[in-house]
């Protein structure tokens, strides 16, 4: 009968919809389910310009590192690369977290850059806004760190570059391939990374300023692997030539820099490339 067809159709409408409510929420839950975490290197003189001319604008401690690249953080990431989000849990006991030895170790290549800032306020920061959501502790979050660090058996990436005669130089700019594949020379095999870069001014459309190197690990942080492809194009595609940049002189007051906090406000996901909000 057209009741009964009715009464048919009506439960099949609803079954479908309960599936399509169910792979939302798969899709959502998966995405934001930890699948890799993301080492993610800044050239520290490049952060230093974005701190200065930031809407709040800061100061980094002098003289500015320009023969390392430092860490920014260890972002644990879903399957497509991009960084997870959480709401942090309460602080831990952080003297027993920031042993002697741990923090010796963090400070040789996660150093604060901004002016007056202690050396954990950057850890703990970073715990707060990414650790915390790698469903782990922070004591195994710091330990992955100084892990998959180790694993860069030159000591520092930068070294990898310098030998491939990518350096920071004011005359000298370098094909995004030339440094990617410099990069490659840390892994064994071929494995793609992240690059970030950001404009020398509105008006140089031919060259961009390195900003950050983000290689890829698996979640315990014990072997690299290829960093996801993304849709969206990155800040160092757009095919000009990539500079490392000298120390610029700081042009921000040491009294202006000591009231503000340097914080942009961009879109959670594309964070990563221009977050300055960290101490």
């Amino acid at each position: 009968s057209i009741s009964t067809h009715t009464h048919n159709m009506k439960k099949l409408v609803t079954f479908f919809l309960l599936v399509i409510l169910l792979l939302e929420i798969t899709i959502s839950v998966d995405s934001q389910n930890p699948s890799l975490l993301k080492f993610v290197l800044q050239w520290p003189p490049t952060y230093c310009i974005i701190l200065n001319s930031a809407t709040q604008p800061g100061r980094c401690k002098e003289p500015i590192l320009q023969h390392n690249l430092t860490l920014h953080g260890v972002w644990p990431a879903d399957q497509r690369g991009y960084s997870i989000t959480c709401t942090a849990p309460p602080d831990p006991n952080w003297n027993q977290v920031f042993t002697a030895a741990v923090e010796n170790q963090l400070m040789a290549f996660w150093p604060p850059l901004r002016e007056k800032s202690q050396k954990r306020d950057l850890w703990k920061h970073e715990w707060r806004a990414h650790g915390a959501c790698g469903r782990t502790t922070p004591q195994v979050y710091f330990n992955t760190a100084i892990k998959i660090n180790n694993m860069l058996q030159k000591g520092n990436l930068f070294n990898y570059l310098k030998t491939s005669g990518i350096i920071a130089c004011n005359s000298l700019s370098f094909a995004k391939k030339d440094i990617v594949d410099a990069i490659r020379k840390v892994f064994v095999q071929v494995l793609d990374v992240y690059l970030t870069c950001i404009p020398i001014d509105a008006t140089n459309k031919t060259h961009v300023y390195l900003s950050e190197v983000t290689l890829c690990t698996n979640l315990g942080g014990t072997s690299f692997i290829s960093c996801p492809s993304q849709a969206t194009p990155t800040s160092c595609s757009t095919g000009a030539r990539i500079m490392l940049p000298h120390p610029k002189l700081q042009t921000v007051t040491i009294a202006a820099a000591a009231t503000a906090t340097a914080t942009t406000e961009i879109p959670r996901r594309n964070r990563s490339r221009w977050d300055i909000s960290y101490v």
